[in-house]
């Protein structure tokens, strides 16, 4: 499984936002909220009772940890739905570098 976020050129006609890439975010960030404050124990037990698999959970959550610019840019332009999310890609931690891979500065 992979998960993509599309950037358009600058000719591409505007896009609608990705309902599905943002369900996921809004996901991830749940289940982040649900860690921090106790209420998941861990990555497993949030995979068992959401009847996946802890790889997709650790894989999801990554996405509570997007800048916000790219969140926005997302839900308000449909922006970057063609980005890879897959394991092996790892955004760095600072947001100013996150943009620039994404190509939004």
């Amino acid at each position: 499984m992979e998960m993509r976020l599309i950037i358009g050129g600058a000719d591409a006609p505007p896009r609608k936002p990705d309902a599905a890439l943002l369900k996921a975010i809004a996901r991830a960030h749940r289940w982040f909220e649900e860690l921090i404050s106790g209420r998941a124990t861990s990555l497993a037990a949030i995979a068992s009772r959401e009847g996946v698999t802890d790889r997709y959970v650790a894989r999801l959550i990554r996405l509570a940890f997007l800048a916000p610019k790219i969140v926005e840019a997302i839900a308000e332009r449909g922006e970057l739905a063609d980005l890879k999310l897959t394991p092996h890609v790892d955004l760095p931690f600072d947001w100013t570098t996150h943009k620039r891979v994404v190509g939004l500065e």
